[in-house]
């Protein structure tokens, strides 16, 4: 036999630290077992399983391969192998050198030295041989980061140039000759990151430190800061803070809840994967708790020196001393005292009078104060200096001045002032607060003796008083009562009730002659006899007290004079009299008053004179006036004088206007000037009573009077916008009458005016309009005749609302009563006028409204037509219209009116394939204003053929494995059209393929084939036109699966082999048809008891028949996919 060749596989025993040892597979190829040979292995060193020069038969080796396991790592092996059969004894048939990887290295440790250095320590392998090392340092995270690969043949290595922070895998392998270890020694280690910058306290109060720091530079890498703070007193003692941003900028954390004024040591480290960085500390202090308060020693503030007391805190904190300071003075020092020392303190020195000063008082906790507790205290100001007092001789108020210290500061100044002489103990004091150095005092009382005190004020803090004393002159009394008798005058005055006065000093004198007379008294009223009538006297009232006397009070009054004597009326005319009299007697008077008075019982004053006659005009027609004339004196008019009585005639009435009616006469007048009593109306009839023409069987008097007469009080007559209106009724209609007027006042009369009007015929006509649709250019109106007995008139009045149409009159006895305008516009509404004339005169209207039928259309034409859409246009007709009514029937048989303002409309909505006739009027009008129609005109247009609508039903009837029967259904009124066919389109749901069957259009239902058993397909069906597919019916199915049908009988399973506990037969795929979907599995029955049926859906396992001592059917096996034997 010829040597073979062999294949070697390497195996690895164990993925440990230590390898404990090196496997490998030798394959032989060919191996001949059937020859009953014998395979020798010998190798070198000898150490591994199997032993050295172990044997094998070739039967007994498996799958052609001898395993090699617990070989030496890091050896270099020498392998034979040898063959020995009946013809051959052992034959080297194979033989090859090989060396074992290494066993990697043990005891891998790193020590971080700094930033950026850290020292590897390693231990050799434990057993095998190895000449030297490779180290690999990974960064980690690898990404976007590249290893570095080191050689190394001693341990410790250091490795340099590191990243601060960074974090890094070694692997450590073993090399011996050329070859590494299959395996490695891993440690992942970080370097210790850079420190970070100096910082600072950017915020703290009594409760909380927040810190400030600049980032590590180099930055290096790192996760977090750790920030610790000693005592550990806060909420958190240690805060880690994230890094943010890059590159990383300054970042901060708070301390809250630490105790205030105490000291802490606060540090802050990077950390980087455990690793923490050398710390940066410094020492801060929180800010104390201030002063509970500050006050000031009862008694103790002067003008130039106080004593302030203050309370320590009352709250938990940490302080070693006081901070006082007195702000208000240059550059003050404060004052420092000590937490024990006793807290009170005195401030003399540099002081000045009447300034305020700020007294601050802080704890200190070494050198962080607390917020401070303040008070502000003013110092006493001193006294005002040189006060004086002077009067307003204009006003007669007290003017107060005064001069402040010059060595004090003062804001403003209290001025109090009372009555010194008051007799009540409970004196009221005035006070007032003024800015200024002087202050006007007006509110004193007049009459009085005031003391009046000045203090300097500075921030509400007042000095010692300055005092005065100053009497006010008595207020000037008022003459209330002036008033002249027989030879003499009544004087009374009165004093203002504020005012005191000791007594009252009365001049009076004679204009005329000068003579002067003096009287003082204590009373307030004075009689003054002896005087001469209508002569002036000038009266003075002045006040005194306390020596000063008032401002005079003067007057001048005059003494009644005697009247005039013997008046007379001289002359009288319509509006104006003239008056004379004589002078009186033993009387000084200056003018001649003249008044005259009417019924409303007021004296009109009129311009004085001074002769002894005047001429009274302008005066008012129709009153009655009583005239009195009487002398005066300096405005004063005797009590006496002389009068005499006058009536003036009354004014006509012009200008007469006339509202006729029918049976009655309005006549209005401007109303006259003057007073009126009444008016007086008398009329009668200016024509004969009997008309010639009337029926001559009408012997019948007429019930109205011809003439008659009224008077009319001016309470009622009707007055609007001066005129006065007086209603004349029971007149005769269409008559002439003559009417006399005249007013009355104080049983005197006018003049008579005369007017002359005829009254309103009647009209007492019923108008029917005759209106033909197919004359629509000409109206036609009949009426009837109203009769000579209720009315005269002569002519019949029509006429149309259009200026353009002239108007038709016909006469009263004529007997055609009918009346036809021509000419006029189709379809235009016409108000229509009826009159009765009388002599020119109108009757009221009678009114009536119509329209004339609108010419209708002459053609239609359809400019446009498509499936749903019909563009109608037609002519524009004569005259005036509205709109145009389109109309047509739908296929429900409805009825559609559109309304359009153009010549032409387009109707969408329509059906397809239809026939429509349309009918186009003219309308003229509304509903609401006399509707007019046209005579109609129609005719007939089609639609254009479209696809047809969707398909209404479609449902599966039939549903198999591989075919469905659908029935469907498409109502004639949606075919649109001729349908060509019915096309359904299928697939696969999700799938873009597809296929079609096509179908007739008698065709209603249809069966798709050749489907897949148990798959969802979608089915949609669509009709045809000429013009295209309609819409598309989806409908969705899944085919069934069912049991595979069954097989014939004369297919069987054929037996392969047999055991004592065991049949393997043999079948076939084909056996079993996929008619009813794909077969997934195959179900083996065995049955001891034959008798029993197999049928069942639920077949017992063997494990469930081992109760039977004779087996029914059982299923011992469930076989999926394509097996075609069974064991």
């Amino acid at each position: 036999m010829r040597a073979s060749s062999c294949c070697i596989f390497w195996t690895l025993a164990a993925l440990t630290q230590v390898a404990l040892g090196t496997d490998l597979v030798i394959q032989i190829p060919g191996n001949p077992s059937s020859e009953g040979g014998i395979y020798r292995l010998d190798y070198d060193p000898p150490r591994g399983l199997p032993p050295t020069n172990a044997t094998f038969s070739s039967k007994d080796i498996r799958n052609d391969t001898i395993a090699f396991k617990n070989g030496l790592p890091g050896t270099r092996y020498s392998f034979k192998l040898y063959y020995t059969n009946s013809t051959s004894n052992d034959l080297l048939t194979w033989r090859a050198s090989i060396t074992t990887p290494p066993d990697p290295p043990s005891n891998l440790s790193v020590t971080v030295v700094s930033g950026d250095t850290a020292k590897i320590n390693w231990s050799p392998p434990k057993q095998g041989g190895y000449s030297g090392y490779k180290l690999k340092v990974v960064p980690l995270p690898e990404v976007g980061n590249s290893a570095q690969t080191y050689d190394s043949s001693v341990s410790p290595f250091v490795l340099q140039n590191l990243t601060s922070g960074a974090s890094y895998q070694v692997q450590l392998f073993s090399v011996y000759e050329g070859k590494e270890s299959i395996a490695y020694t891993s440690h992942n280690f970080t370097t210790k990151p850079n420190t970070p910058g100096k910082f600072i306290v950017w915020f703290r109060n009594e409760t909380t430190l927040l810190v400030l720091w600049q980032p590590p530079f180099p930055p290096g890498v790192f996760d977090y800061y750790k920030v610790s703070i000693e005592p550990s007193d806060a909420r958190e003692s240690v805060l880690y803070v994230k890094d943010e941003g890059e590159p990383p900028g300054p970042a901060q954390a708070a301390f809250k809840d630490l105790v205030p004024g105490r000291a802490y040591n606060i540090s802050v480290q990077t950390m980087s994967e455990g690793e923490v960085s050398i710390p940066t500390t410094a020492q801060y202090r929180t800010v104390p708790e201030r002063p509970l308060s500050v006050t000031f020693e009862e008694g103790s503030i002067t003008y130039n020196s106080f004593r302030v007391v203050w309370e320590g805190p009352n709250e938990e904190t940490e302080f070693d001393k006081y901070q006082i300071s007195l702000n208000g003075m240059r550059r003050p020092a404060p004052v420092i005292k000590g937490k024990e020392s006793p807290r009170i303190l005195e401030f003399r020195d540099g002081l000045e009078p009447g300034k305020t000063y700020q007294v601050s008082v802080k704890t200190m906790s070494g050198k962080v104060a607390s917020w401070p507790t303040t008070a502000n205290v003013t110092l006493i100001p001193l006294s005002v200096i040189h006060l004086s007092s002077s009067t307003d001789e204009d006003t007669g108020d007290v003017i107060i001045k005064w001069t402040p210290n010059p060595a004090s500061h003062q804001d403003s100044y209290k001025l109090s002032y009372h009555e010194v002489d008051t007799n009540n103990g409970d004196r009221d004091t005035n006070n007032m607060i003024v800015l200024d150095t002087s202050s006007r005092l007006e509110s004193l009382l007049p009459g009085r003796n005031y003391s009046i005190t000045v203090h300097a004020i500075s921030n509400q803090v007042e000095s010692n008083g300055t005092s005065i004393y100053q009497a006010t002159k008595p207020s000037s009394p008022i003459i209330e009562d002036l008033r002249p008798t027989h030879f003499g005058l009544n004087i009374s005055w009165k004093s203002d009730v504020n005012s005191k006065q000791d007594e009252y000093e009365v001049t009076y004198s004679r204009n005329d002659t000068g003579h002067v007379v003096k009287t003082i008294t204590s009373t307030s009223n004075l009689s003054l006899t002896g005087l001469e009538p209508g002569a002036g006297y000038h009266l003075q009232v002045v006040a005194i007290s306390h020596g000063l006397r008032s401002e005079p009070h003067v007057n001048f009054q005059a003494v009644y004079p005697q009247p005039p004597r013997n008046l007379t009326i001289e002359k009288l005319t319509s509006n104006s009299v003239l008056v004379k009299w004589q002078p009186p007697e033993d009387s000084i008077f200056s003018e001649y008053i003249i008044r005259h008075q009417t019924d409303d019982g007021k004296f009109y004053k009129l311009p004085a004179v001074k002769e002894n006659e005047t001429e009274i005009i302008d005066m008012i027609p129709g009153e009655k006036y009583l005239i009195q004339v009487n002398t005066a004196s300096f405005g004063v008019e005797s009590t006496d004088p002389p009068g005499v009585t006058q009536t003036i005639q009354p004014n006509g009435v012009s200008n007469i206007e006339s509202l006729i009616d029918s049976v009655n006469v309005t006549l209005a007048w401007p109303k006259p000037e003057g007073r009126i009593d009444f008016y007086s109306i008398a009329w009668k009839l200016e024509e004969e009573l009997n008309d010639p023409e009337e029926d001559e069987d009408n012997d019948e008097e007429s019930p109205v009077p011809i003439a008659g007469s009224k008077n009319i009080s001016t309470s009622d007559v009707v007055e609007n916008n001066g005129k006065v209106s007086v209603l004349i009724g029971e007149l005769i209609p269409g008559a002439k009458y003559s009417f006399l007027i005249y007013t009355t006042s104080h049983g005197q009369n006018s003049d008579v005016t005369e007017f002359v009007t005829r009254t309103m015929p009647l009209l007492q006509t019923e108008i029917v309009v005759v209106n033909d649709q197919q004359i629509s250019d000409a109206l036609t109106l009949r009426y009837t005749k109203t009769p000579k007995s209720v009315s005269r008139f002569d002519t019949y009045r029509f006429m149309l609302s259009d200026p353009n149409i002239p108007l038709k009159e016909k006469a009263a006895n004529d007997t055609e009563t009918k009346v036809t305008f021509t000419d006029l516009v189709p379809g235009r509404l016409y108000n229509i006028t009826v009159w009765t004339v009388s002599d020119g005169v109108e009757s009221l209207p009678l009114q009536r409204q119509d329209r004339l039928y609108p010419k209708p259309i002459t053609w239609i034409n359809a400019s446009r037509i498509t499936d749903t859409e019909v563009t109608l246009m037609w002519d524009k007709p004569d005259g005036e219209y509205n709109r145009f009514e389109v109309q047509y029937l739908n296929l429900d048989g409805d009825l559609l009116q559109n309304l359009t303002l153009d010549t032409s409309i387009t109707l969408s909505g329509l059906k397809p394939y239809r026939n429509y006739t349309f009918t186009v009027v003219v309308r003229s009008g509304s509903e609401s204003s006399a509707l007019r129609r046209s005579l109609p005109v129609s005719s007939t247009f089609s639609t254009q053929e479209s696809v047809p609508n969707k398909v209404e039903r479609f449902i599966p009837v039939h549903v198999k494995p591989k075919e469905i029967e659908f029935e469907w259904y498409l109502p004639p009124s949606d075919h649109n059209g001729v349908i060509q066919q019915y096309t359904i389109t299928y697939g696969l749901e999700g799938s873009k393929n597809t296929k079609e069957e096509h179908f007739q259009p008698s065709e209603l239902h249809g069966v798709i084939r050749n489907l897949i058993p148990g798959k969802t397909y979608l089915f949609k069906i669509q009709a045809k036109t000429r013009v295209g597919y309609g819409p598309e019916v989806i409908n969705k199915s899944k085919t069934p699966i069912l049991s595979p049908p069954k097989p014939g009988s004369q297919v069987v399973p054929t037996e392969v082999r047999r055991t004592s506990s065991s049949i393997q037969i043999r079948f076939r795929k084909n056996y079993f048809s996929e008619e009813n979907g794909e077969v997934v599995a195959y179900a083996i029955i065995v049955a001891e008891d034959t008798s029993k049926n197999a049928s069942g859906l639920e077949m017992p396992s063997w494990k469930d028949v081992q109760a039977y001592n004779s087996w029914p059917p059982y299923q011992v096996t469930k076989l999926k996919g394509e097996v075609p034997t069974c064991l």
